[in-house]
């Protein structure tokens, strides 16, 4: 039988998200011409992932494969997926995610509609509890929870910067683009606990470079549940400490060294702390904002140290 899409899930120690994820895709409501497949790549979890899988699949109509990725990294995890898919056409979500009854028949349909090598669309919030004002008033954050609300198709251009932009929990492609570029980057993206960022972005980027067409489709639509952990701010200075970290780059860096860092970027991170500590004293707004450009600099800055001593990121 001929698989058009692979949907692809990587999952890390959140059995309980998963087995939401897979009942939203038990519900699609696909055309019967369209042959489909789930892929679930267990990123070594060590909870009772395995068998939310076998459940599903044993009572489950659709072709599910379980697959077990013991190398820790979301760009690894997915890359497994890609190996182990049939399908021409292959699509990303997140365990956290649920897809609208029509995801995949709207992935099939935008692929063709379009032309394209790859396509993305809309990423909706669900709040598990209402969220905080700081939050949902910052377009950095909402970014940073992959929020992507923008309700006209565009077609993107090289480098995808600004919205809309197509991102991990909803995101497909053909097959050809994996053979053309490659998959992700093993050094970007979440790795176990640490919240590395950027392999989609880096991928599309790819793509996009090599004059791939890539199309933002609002019709294609997924729902990202958003627990109450998310919206606590030590959860964000985590992410902003973590996600520079990842960004360090030793190909990068110019001029003086110290420790393995640039010279100027200690400057940065002192200037950076500073006015992070007046405000705060001065008891102005805006003290969580300098916290966080305060942090993202100082995770670039370790980033550099561990650099330094032989670290490889998503290693």
């Amino acid at each position: 039988m001929t698989i058009e899409i692979s949907a692809v899930i990587a999952t890390y120690q959140r059995a309980s998200l998963l087995a939401g994820a897979l009942d939203a895709l038990a519900a699609q409501k696909v055309p019967s011409s369209i042959k489909w497949e789930i892929i679930v790549v267990d990123n070594n979890s060590q909870d009772h992932t395995a068998d939310v899988v076998e459940a599903f699949a044993n009572r489950s109509a659709i072709q599910v494969s379980y697959v077990f990725e013991p190398t820790q990294g979301l760009s690894r995890a997915r890359n497994r997926g890609i190996k182990e898919a049939r399908g021409s056409i292959i699509a990303f979500m997140d365990d956290d995610v649920l897809p609208a009854p029509d995801w995949i028949a709207q992935v099939n349909a935008a692929i063709g509609r379009w032309s394209a090598q790859g396509i993305g669309g809309r990423i909706l919030a669900q709040w598990d509890a209402s969220p905080p004002r700081w939050l949902t008033t910052n377009v950095h954050l909402m970014d940073r929870l992959a929020i992507m609300e923008f309700g006209e198709s565009r077609v993107l251009c090289h480098p995808m910067k600004g919205r809309p932009q197509v991102w991990g929990a909803n995101m497909a492609f053909r097959r050809e683009v994996f053979e053309e570029i490659g998959g992700f980057d093993h050094a970007r993206g979440i790795v176990g606990t640490k919240l590395f960022r950027g392999e989609e972005v880096d991928l599309v980027n790819r793509a996009l470079e090599r004059g791939l067409r890539i199309v933002y489709d609002p019709s294609v639509v997924v729902v990202h549940r958003i627990g109450r952990a998310r919206l606590q701010k030590s959860y964000f200075r985590k992410l902003e400490f973590d996600a520079a970290q990842g960004e360090a780059d030793a190909k990068s860096m110019d001029g003086r060294a110290i420790f393995g860092a640039p010279l100027w970027l200690y400057s940065v991170v002192f200037m950076a702390f500073w006015k992070w500590v007046s405000l705060l004293l001065s008891r102005r707004p805006g003290g969580f904002d300098r916290q966080l450009d305060c942090l993202r600099w100082m995770g670039r800055l370790s980033g550099y140290w561990k650099l330094s001593r032989g670290w490889i990121p998503g290693s």
